[in-house]
């Protein structure tokens, strides 16, 4: 059975998941967090949080601060992401 929280390839062969460790050693730090009933969105520090932990999973710890919903989904944080872009180019990123 597949885990709606990975990737798959092609082939059905599950992609390993980007975890708090691996974003840590590219000097990134927070996570998004999405909720599927309402749409609200945070983001979040991954401080403290065990290396080992995938990203698709840090959601299995929250609950939606709106509405209460456990139908959440995370990733990596795109603004974090755009941030560190522009601290090693010298140029301004957009995420529009």
């Amino acid at each position: 059975m597949r885990n709606p929280r990975r990737s798959y390839n092609g082939d059905g062969t599950m992609v390993q998941p980007a975890t708090v460790g691996s974003q840590k050693a590219l000097g990134l730090s927070r996570a998004e967090i999405w909720c599927s009933e309402c749409h609200h969105n945070a983001e979040i520090s991954t401080e403290g949080m065990p290396d080992d932990l995938a990203i698709p999973d840090i959601c299995l710890r929250y609950r939606c601060s709106k509405c209460g919903s456990k139908r959440l989904e995370s990733r990596p944080s795109v603004a974090e992401h755009y941030e560190k872009l522009a601290e090693q180019t010298g140029k301004k990123h957009s995420m529009t």
